[in-house]
């Protein structure tokens, strides 16, 4: 009788020595969120991507995770490591070896043949994981996994992805101090609060840097300075908007933005000091400007999310309309902004799972960057995309071509868009009104001026009024549409609501005039019925006396000015650096006839100061002085690690920080030097080094631009944690949502 037993068992030995029993499973290229066998957890197919699909970001670091497996008869393999080879395309078609990198500690993992697909994606404990520098981020790369077993089994796996699109994050911060009450109750004392600096803002954005698909390093700058004088206290005027106080301060930071130009290609941001008394919403975004406090990282991603265009994601509450449920993190055609895929905090290894993580641009927490919203701030033109590292074909460099034979579209990588196709908006002279709109009839003007700047105000939308610069004989000589700055808040835990009727108030509002004569009267009307007026005064305003003086970092302005209209006059300083060619804003929103400011935002050598004061019309401007600014050092900053955070011991810990040169045509790359407990570590601005051992430490990054040099320093604790950094600092998170 035939032996069926016999024969399979045989069958399966015999096939089993031919089966591998070392594999790689996959490999996960991550710089924020990715896509790695999304089949496996998103249960719509509409939701799912092919592996590593997610854009990465050029020069910025990524993780690579490598998974491996075990024969499904052969049991775990445990030790295994391996190495991962880097080499990167030329012209084309060939590719050349880079680096090799070793894994990330403990630099074993055991092989598994069947995992849980959440508890193995969850965790770096189970995976070999590897760091790319952000200098070898950069063009169209060859990834290539070689692992082994202490028993000598080997096995590899290549995967090829891209990073040719550099975005840069360029921020322009408003620096808002405070002079006002400490709180919203009756006979509350004064609190005077300094304006924040440069490295507080630098600080800020880190988490910004992390979630946005943008390269590790910022461009970072000063529009000067102004100083608020009301509590933040009170409730919003409709779900999901800022609250009349918030619109008020950010009508004051647009006004600064005005008069700093109101620049292309950056992102102005009101920076506030720390303990302006705020709540129950911590930020707010009215168009092209955002707001909130020194250290509020998740709400500055939120705001400057918002000035990119992002709505609000839904969390149970209305939201961005195209926002995509999630299933089965989310109920079945219902977005919960949940964030879709598994993220990951490139400065610490932690891990981000869709079942507990929300989009950022929502108000539930903890909160992370979403799929859909990675994919909306990729190729951003708020975050200024260029192509870069791009290798063209050999046949593109050494040869023409004919397009009927070799089509372009056929051609990979398509290069940078050369400058003379790229729209600059050069500054014009404008007259500027911003107001708030408290209802469809009662309009308050906040601030007029005349001024050079863009007239650029995206994502503005339409109000129905209208604004005329009207001459003696009443004849209009400028007329413009009065636009509505759309309004987002942060912290306030509601949604949108009412508010996309556009009936809610009140609202921020502004208009750019051709500033093409003086006029005798500005006009804003609704069709025929005429909201507000203002007469040009008698005479134009004149700056008799304007006076500048230095010492050390404050710098002291004195000024006269002789007006004949009702209107309390506001000021603003400039300051140019290429002899009055662009100017650009050192403080506003002024009173009075003097003002002492920090010195340390200017640049060092002669810089030129000038005052422009509106007197509700006309503006005047002052006769230009000329100063001599000494060289003061570079604003550096440490991103990670975090002040007083705890560490991993002998985990990699990221080394990041950022300087930032204000002198004009300062192009020299940093030289970047960090010290660990009075030795040197590790050079450059963004590395990766293993933490030290259990213990207090001091860090410094000692940096150099030019012959400028800069320093910050910070203390961190290192801990035996054995479970690796998955649960470490999860805290952050949440109290970020």
């Amino acid at each position: 009788m035939f032996n069926v037993h016999k024969f399979d068992l045989e069958y399966v030995k015999d096939l089993m020595a031919f089966l591998p029993r070392l594999s790689v499973s996959g490999m996960e290229v991550t710089q924020a969120i990715q896509y790695y066998k999304s089949a496996s957890h998103l249960t719509d197919p509409s939701d799912q991507g092919a592996d590593n699909t997610v854009k990465l970001a050029a020069r910025k670091p990524a993780w690579v995770r490598v998974y491996v497996r075990s024969g499904l008869l052969g049991g775990d393999i445990p030790g295994v490591t391996g190495t991962l080879g880097i080499s990167r395309r030329f012209h084309g078609a060939f590719y050349v070896h880079v680096t090799t990198l070793s894994p990330e500690a403990p630099g074993t993992v055991d092989a598994t043949a069947d995992p849980d697909y959440a508890v193995e994606r969850g965790s770096l404990n189970n995976t070999l994981n590897f760091i790319i520098p952000a200098e070898q981020m950069c063009g169209s790369l060859s990834l290539v996994a070689n692992i082994s077993s202490p028993g000598g089994l080997v096995a590899s796996m290549t995967i090829n992805v891209s990073a040719t699109l550099q975005q840069t994050l360029s921020l322009r911060g408003i620096m808002v101090g405070y002079n006002g009450p400490a709180s919203s109750a009756p006979g509350a004392p004064n609190l005077t609060l300094a304006a924040p600096t440069l490295a507080n803002l630098q600080t800020t954005s880190a988490t910004t840097l992390l979630t946005f698909p943008v390269r590790s390093q910022a461009t970072y700058s000063s529009a000067g300075t102004i100083t608020w004088s009301q509590p933040l206290t009170d409730a919003p005027s409709c779900n999901g908007c800022c609250s009349p106080n918030w619109v008020a301060l950010n009508a004051a930071v647009d006004a600064q933005r005005v008069a700093d130009g109101n620049l292309p290609n950056v992102l102005y941001y009101g920076l506030m000091a720390t303990g302006i008394p705020m709540g129950p919403i911590v930020g707010c975004n009215t168009g092209t400007v955002s707001t909130s406090s020194v250290g509020a990282g998740m709400t500055m991603a939120h705001e400057l999310g918002h000035a990119c265009g992002l709505p609000h994601a839904p969390c149970n509450t209305g939201g961005d309309p195209n926002y995509p449920a999630y299933e089965p993190y989310d109920p079945a055609n219902t977005p919960t902004a949940s964030t879709g895929e598994y993220g990951l905090d490139i400065s610490n290894g932690n891990i981000m799972s869709p079942a507990t993580f929300k989009d950022l641009m929502s108000y539930c927490g903890p909160r992370w960057i979403s799929l859909y919203n990675y994919g909306r701030l990729t190729n951003n033109p708020d975050l200024n995309p260029v192509h870069v590292c791009v290798d063209y074909p050999w046949w593109k460099d050494l040869i023409l071509y004919d397009e009927l034979l070799l089509h372009e579209d056929w051609l990979r990588e398509p290069p940078p868009v050369p400058p003379w196709r790229i729209h600059v908006m050069q500054p014009e002279p404008l007259i500027f009104v911003i107001g708030v709109l408290h209802s469809d009839d009662n309009l308050e003007v906040l601030n007029v001026m005349r001024v050079e700047a863009t007239s650029r105000m995206p994502g503005a939308r339409e109000t129905g009024l209208t604004a005329e610069l009207v001459g003696e004989k009443g004849e209009v000589l400028a007329t413009a549409p009065l636009k509505r700055l759309q309004d987002h808040a942060d912290g306030c835990g509601c949604s949108e609501g009412a508010d996309k009727s556009g009936k809610n108030y009140p609202h921020l509002v502004q208009v750019f005039l051709k500033d093409v004569g003086p006029g005798a009267e500005l006009l804003i009307r609704r069709g025929e019925k005429q909201l507000w007026n203002r007469r040009a005064p008698r005479k134009r305003p004149v700056i008799t006396s304007f006076e500048v003086g230095l010492e050390g970092e404050r710098l002291t302005a004195e000024w006269r000015m002789e007006a004949s209209g009702e209107i309390e006059p506001q000021y603003w300083i400039q300051w140019s650096g290429d002899e009055g060619e662009t100017w650009h804003a050192l403080a506003g929103g002024l009173t009075g006839e003097r003002a002492e400011l920090e010195a340390g935002m200017l640049p060092g050598g002669k810089v030129a100061v000038r005052l422009f004061g509106s007197d509700g019309f006309f503006t005047a401007v002052s006769e230009t002085k000329m100063i001599e600014v000494p060289e003061f050092p570079l604003a550096v900053s440490i991103l990670t690690p975090r002040d007083g955070q705890t560490l991993a011991a002998g985990r990699s810990m990221r080394l990041w920080g950022t300087a930032q040169s204000d002198r004009p045509g300062d192009e020299v790359e940093p030289k970047a030097l960090w010290i660990l407990d009075g030795e040197e570590l590790a050079e450059g601005l963004d590395a990766f080094h293993p933490a030290p051992g259990a213990g207090e430490h001091k860090l410094t990054l000692q940096v150099s631009i030019g012959d400028r040099r800069g320093e910050a320093s910070i203390g961190f604790v290192t801990a035996d944690i054995p479970t690796g950094p998955d649960d470490m600092d999860m805290k952050q998170y949440r109290q970020q949502g």
